[in-house]
């Protein structure tokens, strides 16, 4: 475990005491596997593969029907993250998916934006401007996202003291899902850049640390759970 606010400096920003975030990865998708380009079909209309339905529901199982419950729920409205909250809802024991369920799309939980233009001509300039910084071309930076990903937080504490709410579920994209913890536990650009991408359907859990079995980080009264380093 590494504290990541050793002198005990940072404040929490009046995040509520009880409150437990699950954050999850969408599910495998065709774009994963190479059964699509997000350039031509649209990043945003990506399916998943049946495998990634099938992890998304045993996510599902493993959060189980009393974590959804009563939980603010947010999702991507990209077609991969609705199809994985759908499955996930199913596997929790909802049988009609997230339609019985009261769900916020929020497009600021949306993949970051890659561009139009070849990907991997642009990784020398990545590299030379820095990996959380470089925008790519037509597209954002992992910064751009860090932006959005703090305002949406912002909007979610509102809507979870407004509603008294205890458990919050997010269905997002890796590199998005690693923005908000970065945001939320106050890391630095370094931190963030040692961050593993989430597997496909994994669970992130952020929450009060001493409620974690094992977090990975922790900051002040905070502790996240279920991210990986990068090897």
């Amino acid at each position: 475990m590494e504290n990541l606010d050793p002198a005990g400096a940072r404040e929490d920003e009046g995040y509520p005491g009880a409150l437990t975030i699950k954050l999850v990865r969408h599910g495998e998708s065709e774009a994963n596997v190479g059964r699509a380009s997000p350039q031509e079909v649209g990043d945003h209309n990506v399916a998943l593969t049946e495998r990634g339905r099938a992890q998304a529901r045993a996510a599902g199982v493993a959060l189980g029907r009393a974590f959804l419950h009563g939980a603010q729920i947010y999702c991507s409205p990209y077609r991969r993250t609705r199809e994985t909250l759908d499955q996930l809802c199913r596997g929790a024991g909802y049988e009609r998916g997230a339609a019985a369920l009261r769900v916020l799309e929020d497009p600021r939980l949306r993949e970051v934006e890659h561009g139009y233009f070849d990907y991997e001509a642009q990784q020398e300039d990545r590299a030379l401007h820095g990996w959380f910084y470089y925008r790519f071309r037509g597209g954002e930076s992992p910064a751009d996202c860090y932006d959005r990903t703090s305002g949406f937080l912002d909007s979610l504490i509102r809507q979870v003291e407004r509603k008294d709410a205890r458990r919050v579920l997010i269905v997002s994209h890796g590199l998005t899902i690693r923005c908000f913890v970065m945001r939320f536990m106050h890391m630095t650009v370094e931190a963030f850049e040692e961050l593993a991408n989430p597997g496909n359907a994994a669970v992130i859990t952020i929450g009060p640390s001493d409620q974690l079995a094992a977090p990975r980080f922790t900051c002040g009264r905070w502790g996240v759970d279920g991210v990986e380093l990068r090897t």
